[in-house]
C-alpha cells in the first residue's frame, strides 16, 4: 500500500461553502501560508450547486454578519441582487456559477486542492515528531487520509499548524456530508449534540391507509395558510402549548406536509428519546382560511341564493377540491336520516354544530407527526459540535488550539432564506481572519 507524507501551514477539511470562503480569505490575507483544501468529493462545491433549487440563495439582509459577507463577495467579484424580502442571490441566479467562482478564486490565490481524498483522522501531536516543524511550535496536527483509485488505496499523512474542520453535517449525503466530521471532532476531544435532520418535510399518521378519511388524496395540493406547532407531553395541546407559527404555502405530498413554513417548523421539533420524549408530543394545526371566518362565509350563503348548494361544493369556492373534500369528510359524523353524506347535503340543512365542525377543520386542520423526513430530504442539520466548546467570534476550538470548527459541523441551524449559507460563509471567514492575524 502506497504511503506519502506532506506538509501545509493550514489544512481545510472540506471544500464546501465554509471551507472555500476560508481558503479564499487566507489566500488574500495570508499569502505566506501554504493552504491545502482536502475534499473527498471529486470536485469542491458540490452542495453549493444544489442550493436554492440551483439559484443559490447566498445570504439574507437579516443574517448575522451580512455586511461582512457582502464585502467578501464584492472583493472576489460576485455581483448579487437583493429582493424586497431580504433574499440575496448571485445576479445570474446560478448556484453553479457561485461554486465555480469560489473554486477558481481560491486556486488563483495559490490554494492547493486535494479532491477525491477522504480524511480518516486528525490528531494533535508533539512538534518534536516532525523534522521540519515551525520553530517554537509545541504541537502540530497530523491528518491521516486515503485516496481510492484503480490502483488501490493510497494513504497520506499530512502535518499542519492549523486545521479548519469544514466538513458539514449529515443533510444531503449525496453531496458527501455523511457526518464523518462528528467522528473526527469527537476523537480530538469535542462533544457532539445528537444530529437530527431539519428544514424538511413531515410524515403524518393521517396518511396511513387505515385512516378515515385518508389524507393521501391531498398529495400534490398546495394552499396558502398558517401552520402552527404545539408541544405537550400530556397531549392536551391547548393554545398555551403553541411553540411555533408561520404563514406560507403548505405543500401536501404523498407522505405528509412540506413547504418552507413547514421546513422552518421542523427546527422546533427536537426531542430526546433518552428522556422518554417522542414525536407524539407534537401536533400540527393548519389554518387554511386565515383571512376570515369560514363559518360566517357558510352562514351568509346558507341564508341567500346558495342555500340549496351542496356543502362540499360551497367549500370548493374557497379551497382546492382535494382539500375541500377532505375537510368535509373529516367533519362528517355520519349519514343523515336520508342516508346522505355531509358533502351531499344542502347548506340549508346544516345545523350550527355541523357548520362549526367544518369551520374547526378549515381553521385548525390537525395532523399528527409520525416521522421527520430523513437526511436525503433535509436541507440542514440540527445538532453538531457543542457551541460551549467553540469561540463563536473566531470559530476556534476552546479545547484544542489551532483547530477551527465552521459551518454546519457546529451546533447551529437557521430558518430557510439564506441564513444557513450565511452561517457557513461567516464562520469560515472568521476562522481565516483569526489564523491570518
Amino acid at each position: 500500500m502506497e504511503r506519502s507524507i506532506r506538509r501545509a501551514d493550514v489544512v481545510i477539511a472540506g471544500g464546501g461553502a465554509s471551507g472555500l470562503a476560508a481558503a479564499i480569505e487566507l489566500g488574500m490575507k495570508a499569502q505566506a501560508l501554504d493552504v491545502l483544501v482536502i475534499e473527498k468529493m471529486p470536485e469542491p462545491g458540490r452542495k453549493i450547486r444544489a442550493t436554492g433549487s440551483g439559484r443559490c440563495n447566498i445570504s439574507n439582509t437579516g443574517a448575522a454578519g451580512f455586511s461582512r459577507i457582502m464585502e467578501f463577495f464584492r472583493e472576489i467579484g460576485l455581483v448579487t441582487r437583493t429582493y424586497e424580502n431580504g433574499l440575496v442571490y448571485p445576479y445570474s441566479e446560478s448556484a453553479a456559477d457561485v461554486a465555480a467562482l469560489l473554486t477558481e478564486r481560491a486556486a488563483s490565490l495559490g490554494v492547493e486542492f486535494a479532491c477525491g481524498e477522504e480524511i480518516m483522522s486528525v490528531r494533535y501531536v508533539p512538534a518534536s515528531l516532525v523534522s521540519d516543524a515551525a520553530p517554537g511550535s509545541s504541537n502540530v496536527f497530523r491528518l491521516e487520509s486515503v485516496i481510492k483509485d484503480r490502483d488501490g488505496l493510497k494513504n497520506i499523512t499530512t502535518y499542519a499548524s492549523f486545521v479548519i474542520l469544514a466538513m458539514g453535517g449529515k443533510a444531503g449525503p449525496t453531496f458527501g456530508t455523511i457526518g464523518d466530521g462528528y467522528r473526527i471532532a469527537r476523537n480530538i476531544g469535542h462533544s457532539v449534540v445528537t444530529p437530527v435532520p431539519a428544514l424538511t418535510g413531515i410524515e403524518c399518521s393521517e396518511w396511513d391507509e387505515d385512516n378515515e378519511p385518508c389524507a393521501v388524496t391531498l398529495g400534490g395540493t398546495r394552499s396558502s395558510g398558517v401552520v402552527s406547532l404545539y408541544k405537550d407531553r400530556q397531549e392536551v395541546f391547548g393554545e398555551e402549548t403553541r411553540i411555533f407559527e408561520e404563514a406560507g404555502e403548505i405543500q401536501f405530498t404523498k407522505y405528509g406536509i412540506s413547504g418552507i413554513c413547514v421546513f422552518n417548523m421542523t427546527r422546533h421539533m427536537r426531542y430526546d428519546r433518552r428522556a422518554g420524549e417522542s414525536l407524539d408530543e407534537f401536533l400540527v394545526k393548519i389554518d387554511l382560511f386565515p383571512d376570515g371566518d369560514i363559518a360566517e362565509y357558510i352562514s351568509d350563503r346558507q341564508a341567500g341564493r346558495f342555500a340549496d348548494t351542496p356543502a362540499g361544493e360551497i367549500l370548493r369556492t374557497v379551497l382546492r377540491e382535494p382539500l375541500a373534500d377532505y375537510i368535509i369528510a373529516s367533519a362528517d359524523s355520519g349519514p343523515d336520516e336520508n342516508g346522505r353524506s355531509l358533502a351531499d347535503r344542502e347548506l340549508s340543512s346544516l345545523g350550527d354544530d355541523e357548520i362549526r365542525a367544518i369551520a374547526d377543520r378549515v381553521h385548525s386542520l390537525e395532523f399528527h407527526p409520525a416521522r421527520i423526513r430523513g437526511w436525503n430530504d433535509a436541507q440542514v442539520t440540527m445538532g453538531g459540535v457543542s457551541l460551549d466548546e467553540i469561540n463563536e467570534a473566531t470559530s476556534e476550538s476552546l479545547l484544542v488550539k489551532g483547530l477551527y470548527i465552521t459551518g454546519e459541523l457546529a451546533d447551529r441551524d437557521f430558518q430557510c432564506g439564506g441564513y444557513n449559507l450565511s452561517n457557513a460563509f461567516i464562520t469560515g471567514l472568521a476562522a481565516a481572519d483569526d489564523i491570518s492575524q
